[in-house]
């Protein structure tokens, strides 16, 4: 342990009480949670930063899309908002969120919401769509005050939660014991050649007595974000890379693959683009580069700056993929959300 997290360590302690005090509380029921008849999925984690929830959620809400009517409701991180909000797929995503927009554009005919309160969000969607039979809860892991019927934990594969800390002097949000609440975990961005003698041995390091699968990033098409055209290969073009995500590397790895020159600009996750930023983007675009490549969460906002709207910025489309089991997985979202329809 590095000299500053002695020095933060007490901080940690205090909370890591704080959390497993509360955790404790609705353990014994002392806090409520709010029950209700229709299913529940949560897609979460203890740590803080990206380990693909979106991706994640996407995949579960295609999964049962053709036979539910779904409600996805998230926070909304990144806007200036913090009320309730229905996100449309022409949506602001100072508005709604960057990462909600993008789900609702993946999924259209389905209902996506933001709320900073869960319990809220959910009874508005009930009292305006009571026919919503499922709802897909985005990062709603620590969001105790619902009962989720459904719990999925994800942990990312370069930095499981068996080799974090506590914050500050780490990343967890709660003591490791957490994952204990979870009706399974999803070791995410998994390297494509992970061996299963490797899965066994992560499997054992998370101490977890429930299923662990296993899921890794899918770059698919690379997009227009304006005119929503694909372009084929980027083999031997210079790309001016935009991102701001939590976690860069799985697409900076991605990049180096392909061998093509590249030049990241990095700003930080959620963020708020502004002028200034787009005329460094266009004066770093104009030194030698061929193409803007950006995540498809940037996408969101940047495409509502004119300036770029002559130029060519694409966003690189991503979804998530089962190394193992993915059979099994589908079989248990649907088992569970099928067993409130049979009741």
């Amino acid at each position: 342990m590095k000299w500053f997290m002695w020095i933060l360590s007490p901080l940690s302690l205090l909370f890591s009480l704080i959390t497993r005090t509360r955790n404790t509380l609705y353990n014994l029921g002392f806090f409520k949670e709010l029950q209700l008849k229709t299913p529940i999925i949560g897609v979460g984690n203890i740590t803080v930063g990206g380990t693909g929830k979106t991706p994640h959620c996407e995949y579960i809400a295609k999964t049962l899309d053709s036979e539910y009517k779904l409600a996805l409701l998230s926070k909304g991180y990144g806007r200036n908002t913090n009320n309730f909000n229905y996100v449309e797929v022409n949506s602001k995503a100072i508005e709604v969120g960057d990462e909600a927009l993008q789900t609702k554009q993946n999924i259209p005919n389905q209902i996506v919401a933001v709320d900073h309160s869960r319990v809220n969000g959910i009874q508005k969607i009930l009292q305006d769509f009571p026919k919503t039979n499922v709802f897909i809860l985005d990062d709603a892991f620590q969001h105790r005050s619902i009962k989720i019927g459904l719990n999925i934990l994800l942990t990312d594969y370069n930095n499981p939660v068996y080799k974090d800390f506590i914050m500050p002097v780490g990343k967890l949000r709660e003591s490791r014991i957490g994952i204990k609440r979870a009706d399974c975990i999803i070791v995410t961005k998994c390297p494509e050649n992970l061996s299963e003698k490797e899965a066994d041995k992560i499997k054992n390091k998370l101490k977890f007595d429930g299923t662990v699968f296993f899921s890794k990033i899918k770059y698919q098409d690379i997009i227009s974000i304006y005119e929503k055209t694909v372009l084929k290969s980027i083999k031997g073009k210079s790309i001016l890379l935009i991102t701001g995500i939590a976690n860069s590397n799985p697409i900076l790895d991605y990049l180096q693959n392909l061998s093509v020159n590249f030049k990241h600009l990095k700003f930080s996750d959620h963020y708020k683009y502004e002028s200034k930023d787009i005329k460094k983007i266009i004066k770093t675009y104009q030194k030698s580069n061929d193409i803007i490549l950006t995540t498809e969460k940037d996408a969101q906002k940047l495409k509502e700056f004119n300036e770029l709207k002559n130029l060519p910025v694409y966003y690189l489309k991503v979804t998530i993929d089962f190394l193992w089991n993915k059979d099994k997985f589908d079989k248990k979202i649907k088992d569970y959300v099928g067993s409130y329809s049979s009741n």
